[in-house]
């Protein structure tokens, strides 16, 4: 991204300088075609889980939607682009996580690399250790947690779009 900033820079500026002036066509379609590229190269965060408690403590009473997967479930996979697409309806109105069995994972680099090159913007936890699975006594995956009103349910297996909204509204 920075790489991309100090290129804009230098187009705007020194081969603009050489011709006399700043050309505001020039600039106006550079950062238009900047500024179109800029959601390509935002991805998730890949975050070290400290506590279940400590990432469902901080609701400030929104609901929280919190999903665990693995890269090599396909089911997963389907559930992580229902969670990306309910994560981009909701703006600000529910937390929404994606935590990953990265104990099950070949590495947590893996999921790293994984992160990188998808689509996602959910942020995604690590969970090194199995501390989800385990504080919420789940053997299989997918699963997904919501917490609304301070009322915890467990849902196992896949979830959709609509029914994420359905029980966070």
């Amino acid at each position: 991204m920075a790489a991309s900033f100090f290129w804009l820079v230098w187009l705007l500026f020194a081969q603009n300088k050489r011709r006399g002036g700043i050309n505001l066509k020039r600039i106006t379609i550079l950062l238009t075609l900047f500024l179109i590229s800029m959601p390509s190269i935002v991805h998730a965060q890949t975050l070290e889980l400290k506590s279940v408690e400590a990432l469902l403590a901080h609701s400030d009473k929104k609901p929280i939607v919190l999903v665990y997967w693995a890269t090599w479930c396909e089911t997963c996979m389907e559930d992580l682009t229902e969670l990306e697409a309910f994560f981009d309806s909701t703006g600000n109105r529910v937390h929404v996580y994606s935590v990953n069995a990265t104990k099950s994972e070949r590495s947590g680099e893996q999921i790293r690399n994984f992160t990188e090159k998808s689509d996602l913007h959910v942020p995604v936890y690590l969970d090194e250790k199995g501390e989800v699975a385990a504080h919420f006594r789940q053997k299989a995956i997918p699963f997904t947690v919501i917490v609304k009103n301070g009322k915890q349910q467990v849902i196992p297996g896949p979830v959709t779009k609509e029914q994420l909204e359905k029980w966070t509204d």
